[in-house]
């Protein structure tokens, strides 16, 4: 009974390996975009603060309230484009005491754990938003809930990528290479 029920789990996932596939690439999408397109704004914004205050002797106010904006953007793009990866922190003492089985059963409870601890987050920033939007930046009058909003995209990125890498788990023959990427990979 329970190869039938492993077969039966498996046969499941490999029929959401094209979701789970998308869901990925568009996390790592959506990651990319939000580190590397704050990077860049940041250092246009700045750049341009240097040259004309160098010029005019007067700043231009505004760039200076970008880091404040886009670097949790940053930060939490970077973040979700770790777990995707598999290159976050772990501590994996135990992994080498457990065995396959013992790993799969506690990588697919640290999934679960994960996905509901981030999506709780997502949900509660929801009330940190709620909270922080009211406030603005004065040269800008950007409110300051897109900067929060940047960790609850974060949050939503990471319980996504734990719910695909539970899919993961069932089709891996070794669960402790789920997520595991080698550079000859990504080339």
């Amino acid at each position: 009974m329970a190869a039938h029920t492993s077969t039966k789990e498996t046969a499941q996932a490999g029929v959401l390996t094209p979701v789970v596939k998308w869901v990925d690439n568009a996390i790592v999408a959506a990651g990319v975009v939000a580190a590397i397109g704050a990077l860049v704004v940041m250092f246009v914004s700045l750049m341009a603060e240097v040259v004309v205050r160098y010029l005019t002797n007067q700043g231009m106010g505004w760039p200076t309230e970008m880091p404040n904006i886009l670097f949790p953007w940053l930060v939490m793009g970077g973040i979700v484009l770790a777990a995707q990866r598999g290159q976050h922190i772990a501590v994996t003492a135990i992994q080498g005491l457990i065995g396959r089985g013992g790993n799969r059963v506690l990588l697919f409870a640290h999934q679960l754990l994960i996905a509901a601890t981030f999506f709780y987050l997502a949900w509660v920033g929801l009330d940190v938003i709620e909270i922080t939007g009211s406030e603005t930046y004065p040269v800008t009058g950007i409110s300051a809930k897109w900067a929060y909003l940047a960790m609850i995209a974060g949050f939503v990125g990471l319980g996504l990528t734990a719910l695909t890498t539970l899919v993961h788990l069932l089709r891996a023959d070794d669960p402790l290479a789920v997520r595991s990427h080698h550079i000859e990979e990504d080339v």
